[in-house]
């Protein structure tokens, strides 16, 4: 008999999984092993995957440079290319006490002495959009932000405001490009060349361009993960699954393979090599956006479990009650503050995993609730699984 009470649940799909980490005792079970949607607690697994693939000074490296030579009279016989390391919090109205990218490359430039530039403000780095967009991702999402792609040069959340919502920027270079170009002019280094190629394939093979560069950092590693989880964002879960593939990087990242496939294969031998077989499951992304992603509540656990004593993971998650897309969950209950879960939905899909946490923050359960197939409205399967939490702890 399935835990939970909610209408429709004699349709639907539970699997849940409660450990104590203390002995690794299995508390609470119930068809731990079947494979169902995720959604975005597939985060859970990402963010696990970067924090032992990654060091925690991590950032990701976007280049400005030259592709041209300066002249004495302060112009750059050439054109201006920002060459983008994959960072999805350049321009992010979720990092806003930085110095934006913006601002930074108008400094360098002034630094630089450059007062024109002959050519115009490309993209560095050939831009494909073949591993931007999962295939495995509904049309339907493309259009909004939490469907927008991960390219090379990401830039404002790729995306934008418009009367029906935040909509997807299918072209993020270019808004960058544009928006440094228009920047340049306000400050009095003038841009001759237009938007009509937005491309260029290499930087830095004129002779002298080489001493024109810079590189801008995004944020640390575990900063961009707190966001991610907090927010549920997708562009941050793409970017952070390919971030092991660009790691140690030196320079250029022209030539790296940072294929959505690479990094899953990468991830999925990281975990084997602990005893955590993801094999079985299927997990085509980073972000769980993919209706077609599985893995079971028992796969989430012993990932939990694994990273459990991790002060600095269990510190990315949410506190229900308070925090991220948590804050209504337990609310005002005896557990306010006392778990910290991320959440993941999607039509007839809500999940939960976290930690349940001691008096002094650390954690002492790890917890996986997994529903998938009800038809009732999700908010009566989310009082079932508050209410099952709360008689549990």
């Amino acid at each position: 008999m399935p835990p939970l009470r909610f209408p429709s649940a004699e349709g639907a799909s539970v699997g849940l999984c409660v450990v104590r980490l203390s002995d690794m005792t299995v508390v609470a079970e119930h068809d731990a092993t079947r494979l169902l949607v995720p959604a975005s607690v597939l985060k859970c697994l990402t963010a696990a995957t970067a924090q032992l693939l990654l060091p925690a000074d991590y950032a990701f490296i976007t280049r400005l440079g030259a592709n041209g030579r300066l002249t004495a009279d302060g112009t750059l016989d050439g054109d201006l290319s920002l060459t983008g390391g994959w960072d999805p919090t350049l321009g992010s109205r979720f990092f806003t006490a930085r110095k934006p990218f913006v601002d930074w490359a108008i400094e360098r430039l002034k630094e630089w002495g450059v007062k024109r530039v002959a050519g115009g403000v490309v993209v560095g780095n050939a831009v494909s959009a073949a591993d931007a967009l999962s295939p495995y991702w509904l049309l339907e999402d493309l259009e909004w932000e939490y469907g927008a792609g991960c390219y090379p040069l990401n830039y404002g959340d790729n995306s934008y405001d418009s009367r029906e919502g935040r909509l997807a920027d299918t072209d993020p270079g270019a808004t960058l490009c544009n928006l440094l170009a228009a920047m340049m002019k306000g400050a009095d280094i003038a841009v001759e060349g237009g938007e009509d190629d937005r491309v260029s394939e290499s930087i830095g093979d004129v002779a002298g361009a080489e001493s024109l560069f810079a590189a801008y950092s995004s944020p640390c590693r575990d900063e961009i993960l707190r966001v991610m989880m907090h927010r549920s964002d997708n562009l941050y879960a793409e970017a952070m699954l390919r971030a092991p593939l660009l790691a140690g990087a030196c320079g250029s990242v022209d030539g790296i393979d940072v294929r959505c496939d690479s990094a899953l294969i990468r991830q999925v031998a990281l975990w084997d090599s602990v005893g955590i077989d993801l094999r079985r499951g299927r997990i085509v992304d980073g972000s769980g956006l993919a209706p077609v992603n599985r893995l079971s509540a028992r796969m989430l656990a012993d990932i939990l479990c694994h990273m459990g004593n991790k002060k600095e993971y269990v510190g990315l998650f949410p506190l229900v009650g308070r925090e991220g897309t948590v804050r209504n969950f337990l609310r005002r209950t005896p557990l306010d503050g006392r778990m910290a879960l991320k959440s993941g939905s999607m039509t007839g899909v809500l999940c939960y995993a976290g930690y349940l946490l001691g008096s002094d923050g650390s954690a002492t359960h790890a917890v996986v609730i997994m529903v998938n197939g009800f038809t009732c409205p999700s908010s009566k399967v989310k009082d079932s699984i508050a209410a099952y939490l709360r008689g549990m702890f």
